[in-house]
């Protein structure tokens, strides 16, 4: 078969060509090369179906956005992470990519507080962002103790709007405070201000960052964060919960004028008589150093519900309640909570990670936790298995 494979797939029955010899060679090579292009294509989706079908496990730790320092015991879920040895650890922050296309955020004052204090500072932010923090990360995976250097990446990552990871850098500067020189002390202040004023950098002393993610990242030798928040449906959101608050306390004072045997009134005592009993017990909890523990728990998901929710499902029922309002606002809740499901799956998949840790306010726990198992090929697992 002289003309072979190619030229019977183009031409059908063989008989039937009646090509030049030049044109016949001209012909298998543009065909040749027509092929090994549909080939390469193929295998690019493939790998492409690949990734979007890999399995992945996430490790989804609740927290406090505000610990007690004083109580906790960070210890054990530090060990517990670092035990885990994820591939990523994911915050809840959000993306360079995701904040830049925001009209409206939550924490604009505090971001554009922060900017603020960098640009008095005066340090010039580099012409090409992603060029430098590349170069920056190299040069730190070989010497993490170049910290002038670690203080260049914090200050360009807050320029990319990259917060979440700016904030990690501020907290390996910090860590490394009470062995910086005075030249590095002075270099701290003119290219991030001074070093107390890292904390108005947004560095919490009490966050679950600093608390439990931050020394877990840099056991693991983890350098980057990668961040999952959704801030999509922030605007309708707000929205939605400033009209539900109102309503809501526009409810609770009605209450005097109903007959104290209504079902209205017995709704919102059971309502209430659960949320004190559950709100002493976190409390208790709390000051034995277990509250972590606690609020990834069952308990601390009904806790967190009626903390945050104005009773939420748990009155959707009771006579009087603005159940309306409240279920739209829990309607952007679980918007919320799908957007970051989704990058936390498509986010590991991309990087080619099989295990991730994420760090998420305990409020999202048991939304996310049912989203995630109900995803395809993605395995869930809490901190206390419940």
């Amino acid at each position: 078969m002289a003309g072979g494979l190619v030229e019977w797939i183009r031409c059908g029955r063989r008989g039937q060509c009646n090509f030049t010899a030049s044109t016949h060679n001209e012909l298998n090579e543009t065909t040749m090369k027509t092929l090994i292009i549909t080939l390469l294509l193929s295998a690019s989706a493939l790998l492409s179906f690949a990734q979007s079908t890999q399995p992945v496990e996430v490790f989804l730790i609740g927290t406090s956005h505000s610990y007690y320092i004083q109580y906790e015991k960070f210890d054990p879920v530090i060990s517990t992470v670092v035990g885990y040895k994820p591939d990523l650890m994911f915050s809840e922050t959000l993306s360079p990519a995701d904040y830049d296309v925001l009209t409206d955020y939550w924490n604009q004052k505090g971001i554009d507080k922060i900017m603020n204090t960098l640009k008095k500072a005066g340090y010039p932010a580099p012409k090409n962002l992603d060029a430098f923090i590349k170069k920056q990360y190299a040069l730190l995976a070989k010497h993490p103790n170049f910290h002038q250097d670690r203080m260049k990446l914090a200050h360009a990552l807050f320029y990319k709007h990259d917060f979440g990871n700016a904030n990690y850098q501020l907290y390996l500067i910090n860590k490394a405070k009470p062995v910086l020189g005075p030249e590095e002390l002075a270099a701290c202040t003119k290219i991030l201000g001074p070093v107390d004023s890292l904390k108005a950098l947004g560095l919490r002393a009490n966050s679950e960052y600093t608390t439990i993610f931050y020394p877990a990242a840099q056991q693991l030798g983890i350098q980057k964060m990668t961040p999952m928040d959704c801030q999509t449906y922030n605007t309708p959101w707000d929205k939605a919960w400033d009209k539900s608050d109102s309503l809501f306390r526009r409810f609770e004072k009605g209450l005097t004028a109903l007959d104290t045997n209504s079902a209205t009134i017995a709704g919102y005592k059971k309502m209430m008589s659960r949320y004190m009993e559950l709100d002493k017990k976190e409390t208790e909890t709390g000051k034995q150093g277990h509250l972590t523990e606690y609020l990834n728990t069952p308990e601390g998901d009904e806790f967190l519900h009626l903390a945050n929710f104005y009773g939420g499902k748990y009155m959707l029922s009771v006579p009087g309640y603005p159940a309306k309002e409240v279920s739209e606002m829990l309607h952007f809740w679980q918007l919320r909570n799908e957007g970051m499901c989704r990058n936390i799956v498509n986010r590991a998949r991309e990087a080619g990670a099989k295990r991730v840790v994420v760090a998420v306010g305990a409020n999202h726990r048991r939304i996310m936790l049912d989203i995630l198992a109900g995803m395809p090929n993605v395995t869930v697992k809490s901190l206390n298995n419940q």
